[in-house]
């Protein structure tokens, strides 16, 4: 049994899906005993951009104004946990604005909004959790699980076999193009015909020929 080293120079392709049609995305949970509501939704909103001309890009309302002064609240990573005040409230009039630029990797999801009764402080409504989705760029470039891969096969092995599993990690958004994957051997040693099949979705690494050790007892 032979030990073949295999590194492998890895050309990775991306692609980068542009969709302007599609909004900032805002969901809101709610009972039936509940009675807040989406005034607004926001326009197309994506990380790396400035979103603060699309102010406000959401407001929430109680229908406790009607009989009761009412002063609103929101809570989260990216308001009052770092990194702080990306997001901000008129706590009167239930506006959510953005004040910074979005990276979708760093940004929560939800964000959670409260009322209170504007004189004693009392909660008016069961907490309220905003589903925020910011819209993803292909800003993170893909990293290998390790830097030195190494496979063995048994001499005479044959053709196909598996030597080795190739794994890389991307951090843009999980099922979408940005963080899609494709691998590629850009070189071997000792040149000439390829002697690796690569499978460039999943990363496997086949033999393509008969490989004699003692002609070559490792490759890299």
């Amino acid at each position: 049994i032979s030990n073949l080293c295999m590194r492998l120079t890895v050309l990775l392709y991306l692609q980068v899906l542009l969709d302007f049609s599609i909004g900032f995305h805002v969901e809101s949970r709610l009972s039936e005993r509940q009675k807040r509501e989406w005034i607004k939704f926001a326009a197309a909103c994506r990380e790396g951009e400035d979103n603060s001309r699309r102010n406000p890009i959401a407001k929430i309302r109680s229908d406790c104004e009607e009989n009761q002064p009412v002063i609103y609240s929101i809570s989260g990573i990216g308001i009052d946990q770092p990194p702080y005040g990306i997001f901000v409230v008129n706590s009167r009039t239930g506006e959510i604005n953005i004040t910074s630029i979005v990276d979708r990797e760093v940004t929560p999801e939800f964000i959670r909004c409260f009322a209170k009764h504007a004189l004693t402080g009392r909660d008016l409504e069961q907490p309220l959790d905003l589903r925020v989705r910011v819209l993803d760029i292909n800003d993170n470039p893909p990293i290998f699980s390790q830097t030195v891969f190494v496979g063995s096969i048994e001499e005479s092995s044959m053709e196909t076999t598996l030597v080795m599993k190739i794994i890389a990690m991307d951090a843009d958004e999980p099922n979408h193009l940005n963080s899609k994957i494709a691998y590629k051997i850009e070189s071997q040693e000792p040149a000439g015909a390829s002697m690796f099949i690569l499978n460039k979705h999943t990363g496997e690494v086949h033999i393509a020929n008969y490989l004699d050790r003692e002609v070559k007892a490792s490759i890299c």
